[in-house]
């Protein structure tokens, strides 16, 4: 969106009626005037046209930018580093009324692999509390079924569906509700007959949770990491000599700090760049020399 707003208002400041007026019409339009929220501490203090359009939609719908107004004031700073300079343009919008489940907000420090800064956010929602029997009956009772096909067993399957067939008719052309309930306890019954039938030639049964699914997907997984045929020692030292720049930024983002982080990351890439196409070019010549040489014996 590239929307940038300095420190315009996203409400509509000092909404409220003329007392008589509110008095003679509230009851017919029951009109929710704005709050006035204090203003937003934006380091970007240029606009656009975008800018203008984002504030007219929060004025419109009640939606509220969270940058600049958090209580931890780590909400407050650029959002995007790019060649022509630095601006705010990632923002946290939500209702007013919501603004008191943002924990925390936190625009945190640009990494290597965007111009964007990632935004921390935590919300501050409601947990069910479980009883330690409660949890274990939850984890012991969520298991499923699968269901593998064999050939070896078809015709006994078409065999028990045939003698079935009576009770899957009766589902079929019974008066369901024309309702969504209706419709859904339909389709739930048919689809629990069908594989109460079925289910005996094909089901393997399993024993494991979903719970102990989760946490093994949630594991983290170590990976050793190489580099590239092309990224040579070169490469790396213009690698760290950029990360060294933009480690520096983070801590302060002067002008004469995010002109050197600009400098350094134009001469990693382009370095790398040319490294990578001298290696495709390689490769493609090696290929082409392979495709027109004769490898009879």
């Amino acid at each position: 969106m590239n929307a940038r707003t300095a420190i315009g208002n996203d409400f509509i400041k000092h909404d409220s009626l003329y007392g008589s007026i509110f008095d003679d019409f509230n009851h017919i339009f029951n009109y929710m005037s704005d709050n006035n929220l204090p203003v937003r501490r934006n380091p970007d203090q240029g606009t656009n046209e975008y800018g203008t359009k984002l504030l007219n939609l929060c004025r419109s719908t009640g939606l509220r930018i969270v940058n600049g107004r958090h209580k931890d004031g780590t909400a407050n700073d650029f959002t995007f580093c790019g060649s022509r300079g630095m601006s705010v343009v990632d923002y946290l919008i939500v209702p007013f009324d919501y603004f008191h489940i943002v924990e925390q907000f936190i625009v945190s420090n640009f990494t290597s692999f965007s111009d964007h800064a990632p935004l921390h956010i935590r919300l501050q929602c409601k947990a069910l509390s479980y009883t330690h029997e409660q949890q274990n009956r939850n984890v012991s009772s969520s298991t499923f079924d699968s269901f593998r096909w064999n050939d070896d067993l078809k015709e006994q399957c078409y065999e028990s569906l045939i003698l079935n067939s009576g009770l899957l008719s009766q589902i079929v052309f019974c008066d369901a509700k024309k309702s969504q309930d209706g419709i859904d306890n339909y389709i739930e019954t048919f689809t629990t007959q069908l594989t109460d039938i079925v289910a005996p030639f094909f089901r393997i049964s399993s024993n494991k949770s979903i719970d102990s699914r989760a946490q093994r997907t949630s594991r983290k997984c170590v990976c050793k990491t190489t580099d590239k045929p092309w990224f040579n020692c070169e490469c790396r030292r213009l690698r760290h000599v950029y990360l060294s720049a933009l480690n520096m930024f983070n801590k302060n983002k002067i002008a004469e700090n995010h002109q050197r982080l600009i400098s350094t990351q134009r001469q990693y890439k382009v370095f790398e760049n040319k490294l990578k196409r001298q290696y495709k070019r390689q490769e493609g010549d090696m290929l082409e020399h392979l495709r027109k040489s004769d490898l009879k014996v």
